[in-house]
């Protein structure tokens, strides 16, 4: 089983140095290029090849305590130490700017970097948007680059289009499907120029995905230790799912635990193993020596109390002898001072105490001196218990009542230790013959221990099923449950008081009468079943141990996991032929592991049918159709001839297979269609919007500051790479 660590957090990036400040005159008359997508931001010079700087579009901006001094920290600098991390902020929600102020931080950065020297910004912006931009997030843009900056013009474009123009031969007609961070999009393009009117766009990307599958993970972990991140979920996202060619076939054959267990991927979180050391002889020598001078200094603790104790009570002891003594030979009234000074309120009093004092001596010396206290010693005996109660006067009833209830208890206990002999006996006697069947009738004594096995295992499963049948009040069990309560609802005057006079019905002078609760209770034998448990350990102790043919795995609570093979390959990810001692409860290794199967395929299987994760959306498959519904059958095949995939959640394995088997069937067979993918995914979107700024088409798409003043911040010239 293939074991994938994963980091705790995202890592710390940093940037490329800032470019010097003799280069920029170098770049008079160039464009500034930023593809600004939700995760990353790219920017540099349009007559640059690649992009500059490549960088997590999240800022960070705090005060540091040590310095009081504001930091600002953007891209993979953000992510320097906890307290950065803590203020991490986005630009986007979803993939619409919202947040104007870190997206100002974010072009600060982006412009110190870039070497710009002067306050405003003397080049024109063309920069990316997402497919059907708000007009309002729009107008903050231009508003924020026009007023904030003072550039001289600017221009926006779809950022998938880019990344065809920068990949599009000639003709320049293709289907461009696009899969980014937070939405996907279908736009056809006829004539190098995106037809809107039919495009389409699905609100499922990356990090719905990546959130997906963190819900899922809490939901199958309940109890995980770990905290498992949004960052997190998205890696595994990444890194582990796959496009299922088809969805309801693939989740049809894991059902099947080997093929379940076959498709597992283990994820290892951190944690923090428990060192156990181990150590020497010398040192196992050594705490031994101490575990022993720390019992006998214990010991030695413990007779000097006892001895202190002894010594005060034979001076008590003394004290108040004499005092009792001293009772006839002066006066009543100094008597009864002293008395009272020394606690007590009468003589009888002080007489009871001595006993106590007298009792406890004798417990101590016998104890010292090895002597059984009851050997010799015979039983107490109670001579008032017979006697008629006329024949006593006040003092004697009492007395009597004393003994009586004395005597119940000696008789309790000699019962109870008659009873506890007696089963000490039992249970030799039947140890002795068990042991004397196994020597003598060694394969008769298993087959009666095996018989005894699989008893044991029928009643507990016959206790757990009628369990279960009481749990449904339709069940034959609850029935017969709810009659037996009415029968003793309809036998006596039930919610009526008994009349003063009246007899009791005596229910409960007899054991038989509890009887009834057992039997309409709700199956409640936890003593019942802690012995059959205690005894089936015993018997399996036993097979262990005799028998060759009965292995670990043959114990009740391994067979009880084999039952639930399924659940131990989706949750654990073993096989039915892996040793089921393979996952141990106890290790905080194994605790710390995310198994992925069935969520390998699902999570991605949200971006075709979005009802499974609880979005009202048509899926891509079907946003595709309705997209190439819209035009004729020659248009059709000028569109399917050239499918071109682009966007950084198209990165999961087996996407473009899927791709293929779910647009495949929707075209006749005659239709070509031909799946390609952009040179370079992660930039070739930024190429695009450099070679497209150097046209014709460009100078004629920017808007001036002239304009904007004009005609306001939601003004914009239409394209065939624009939302316009």
């Amino acid at each position: 089983m293939a074991v994938f660590p994963i980091a705790e957090v995202k890592p710390y990036v940093e940037a490329p140095p800032a470019a010097p400040a003799d280069e920029w005159p170098s770049h008079q008359g160039s464009s500034i290029i930023i593809d600004n997508g939700a995760t990353t931001l790219r920017a540099g010079w349009s007559t640059d090849k690649s992009p500059r700087y490549v960088l997590d579009n999240v800022t960070a901006k705090y005060r540091d305590r040590k310095t009081n001094r504001a930091v600002m920290l953007a891209g993979g600098e953000a992510y320097f130490d906890h307290t950065s991390r803590g203020v991490i902020r986005t630009p986007f929600e979803g993939d619409v700017v919202i947040n104007l102020e870190q997206m100002e931080n974010m072009l600060d950065y982006v412009f110190y970097k870039l070497g710009i020297p002067t306050e405003s910004v003397q080049h024109p912006i063309v920069m990316s948007e997402t497919l059907a931009n708000p007009r309002y997030s729009r107008s903050l843009m231009s508003e924020l680059l026009f007023e904030g900056y003072g550039v001289p013009s600017v221009a926006y474009g779809i950022d998938s289009l880019f990344s065809y123009y920068a990949n599009s031969p000639s003709p320049k007609d293709g289907l461009v499907i696009s899969s980014s961070t937070a939405s996907s999009h279908v736009i056809p393009v006829l004539g190098g120029k995106g037809i809107l009117s039919a495009a389409k766009k699905l609100s499922w990307g990356g990090s719905q995905s990546g959130e997906y599958m963190l819900k899922l993970m809490q939901l199958k972990y309940p109890t995980f230790p770990g905290r498992l991140t949004s960052y997190q979920s998205s890696m595994i996202y990444q890194e582990h799912c796959y496009h299922a060619n088809d969805y309801s076939a693939d989740i049809r054959a894991l059902s099947d635990s080997r093929k379940l267990a076959a498709a597992d991927r283990t994820i290892q979180f951190p944690f923090i193993p428990v060192v156990t050391e181990e150590k020497s002889e010398e040192e196992l020598a050594r705490i031994a020596e101490k575990k022993r001078e720390a019992g006998k200094r214990l010991q030695d603790q413990a007779a000097r109390q006892r001895l202190e104790k002894l010594v005060r009570q034979e001076e008590e002891l003394a004290t108040f002898s004499e005092l009792k003594a001293s009772k006839g030979t002066g006066k009543k009234v100094d008597y009864e001072k002293r008395l009272k000074a020394a606690g007590f309120s009468s003589t009888e009093d002080l007489e009871e105490y001595l006993k106590k004092i007298e009792k406890s001596l004798q417990r101590a010396r016998n104890k010292e001196l090895g002597v059984d206290e009851n050997e010799g010693k015979e039983p107490p005996t109670f001579p008032l218990v017979n006697v008629p109660d006329h024949t006593l006067n006040e003092e004697d009833l009492k007395e009597k009542r004393r003994q009586r209830l004395m005597k119940a208890g000696y008789d309790a206990r000699i019962r109870a230790k008659a009873e506890r002999d007696l089963e000490k006996a039992r249970e030799a006697e039947a140890k002795r013959l068990d042991e004397e069947a196994r020597r003598t009738d060694p394969e008769g004594w298993l087959r009666s221990v095996r018989s005894k096995h699989e008893d044991i295992i029928e009643k507990i499963k016959e206790r757990k099923k009628r369990k279960e049948q009481l749990s449904d009040r339709k069940s034959l069990a609850a029935q017969n449950r709810m009659k037996s309560i009415a029968n003793l609802a309809n036998e006596g005057k039930s919610g009526k008081k008994r009349k003063r006079g009246e007899k009791d019905d005596e229910f409960g002078k007899n054991d038989a009468d509890w009887m009834v609760y057992r039997e309409i209770g709700n199956a409640d034998d936890s003593e019942d079943e802690e012995e059959e448990v205690t005894v089936l350990k015993k018997v399996e102790d036993q097979l262990l141990e005799y028998d060759p043919t009965f292995t670990i795995d043959h114990t009740a609570e391994r067979r009880e996991l084999r039952r639930h093979q399924l659940l131990n390959a989706f949750v654990r990810g073993l096989s039915p032929d892996d040793p089921l001692d393979a996952y141990d409860p106890q290790s905080q290794e194994h605790n710390s592991q995310l198994h992925l199967n069935v969520e390998r395929i699902r999570v991605p299987e949200v971006l075709w049918q979005p009802h499974m994760a609880g979005t009202d959306q048509a899926g891509l498959g079907e946003i595709i159709e309705h997209v190439l519904r819209q035009f004729s059958q020659a248009y059709r095949d000028r569109l399917t001839n050239n499918v071109f995939v682009t966007g950084g959640n198209t990165l999961v394995p087996n996407f473009d297979v899927r791709l293929r088997n779910t647009i495949r069937p929707i075209l006749p067979v005659s239709s070509p269609l031909n799946i390609v993918r952009p040179y370079d995914i992660h930039l070739d979107s930024w190429r695009g919007m450099a070679k497209w700024s150097s046209t014709d088409d460009c100078g004629r798409a920017l808007v001036t500051k002239a304009e904007y003043d004009e005609y306001g911040g939601e003004w914009l010239k239409a394209h065939g790479l624009g939302n316009g």
